[in-house]
């Protein structure tokens, strides 16, 4: 450790008033940035898939974005959307069109198109 802190502080005053500017910029090209930009737009894309098959994509893909593999472990955590029917008063899943305790028919929430019958 002593050896790698000696070799990333060649050449660089620590007296000088840049100093730790000079160290932050040295440490910043140790990263392989576009590595690191691909393995979150993967992150992203699976987040995204696991939030479209749970109904919840845009809120996955940001959890994914900003926590890696880790955001797809609190998508399974979090609970799905669910809405609140008329009839019964009861908590139906999002995704039903009808109440899954009473069977009546759910109206179309916000962000959902209600049905034209044909």
């Amino acid at each position: 450790m002593d050896a790698w802190l000696e070799r990333l502080m060649q050449g660089i005053d620590p007296d000088s008033p840049d100093a730790s500017l000079q160290l932050f910029l040295r440490i910043m090209g140790l990263v392989d940035w576009w590595l690191l930009l691909w393995l979150t737009l993967l992150c992203m894309a699976v987040g995204g898939l696991i939030g479209w098959r749970r109904g919840t994509f845009w809120r996955d893909v940001a959890l994914a974005a900003a926590l890696g593999p880790l955001g797809w472990l609190v998508s399974f955590l979090l609970p799905l959307p669910e809405r609140q029917c008329r009839a019964c008063g009861r908590r139906s899943p999002a995704r039903a069109t009808a109440c899954v305790h009473c069977a009546a028919p759910l109206q179309a929430g916000a962000g959902q198109k209600a049905r034209q019958p044909k």
